[in-house]
């Protein structure tokens, strides 16, 4: 096999097997340039190694996205309740996408590397592969779908000057950054109030249970007392 399929490989492995498969494999390799290509190769980090595992076991909804991402990069050209639409979708199909068994950390980096996916044609290429060894990130849209010809039967609109046309896009790429940013902000929080909810109800749970027991154990105290005196004066 060449890098590539062993590649494909070892990032399908799970997480803990991958270093030593990787070194097996690289030792197996007769060809020495195949062989240290192999050994190059880096442990993907955790959040990259949930997304490698969402293209392998989610092709379909990754795909979706992708595509989204090529809809939403074309929008951006014209901008409009379209591009708000997409970007609903977009934060919709990212949140069933993320796995909800691993740590928040590693939910934002998912979540970020999606939303990079969508942005920017390079990084989606990346994903689609499925094989990140870290997780990816990107403040706004790159490489943008040229926008439709006007139709011959309408006179074309005035064009905007060059300069204006390039500050209006640039103003579009660092809103959307902001919004994704803030986004897991809002996110991250909401899920801190709620762990912290939880851990405040646990600790009165605690508090209430310690009560009733030191209220019991006072009252059994007690019940010794009175039948250690009865037994002196006896």
């Amino acid at each position: 096999m060449g890098v590539e399929e062993i590649a494909d490989e070892l990032y399908a492995l799970p997480l803990d097997q991958f270093t030593q498969a990787r070194d097996a494999a690289a030792r197996a390799e007769p060809d020495p340039a195949t062989s240290k290509a192999v050994k190059a190769l880096r442990k993907p980090t955790v959040a990259a190694y949930a997304v490698n595992q969402l293209v392998r076991t989610n092709p379909d909804g990754i795909t979706e996205l992708l595509a989204l991402g090529e809809q939403l990069r074309t929008a951006m050209t014209s901008g409009g309740h379209v591009v708000r639409q997409l970007t609903e979708r977009r934060r919709s199909l990212i949140s069933s996408l993320v796995p909800r068994d691993v740590p928040a950390a590693v939910r934002d980096d998912v979540t970020a590397t999606l939303e990079a996916a969508t942005a920017d044609p390079a990084m989606a290429g990346e994903v689609r592969a499925g094989r990140l060894v870290r997780p990816l990130r990107c403040t706004g849209f790159g490489a943008a779908a040229p926008a439709p010809a006007p139709s011959p039967s309408k006179p074309a609109a005035a064009k905007p000057t060059p300069a204006a046309l390039d500050d209006a896009r640039r103003r579009v790429l660092e809103l959307a950054g902001t919004a994704d940013d803030a986004q897991r902000r809002y996110e991250a929080a909401v899920r801190a109030a709620t762990e912290a909810r939880e851990r405040l109800e646990a600790a009165e749970a605690e508090r209430a249970e310690a009560h009733r027991a030191a209220k019991a154990a006072h009252a059994e105290a007690e019940k010794a007392r009175r039948e250690l005196g009865r037994l002196e004066r006896s």
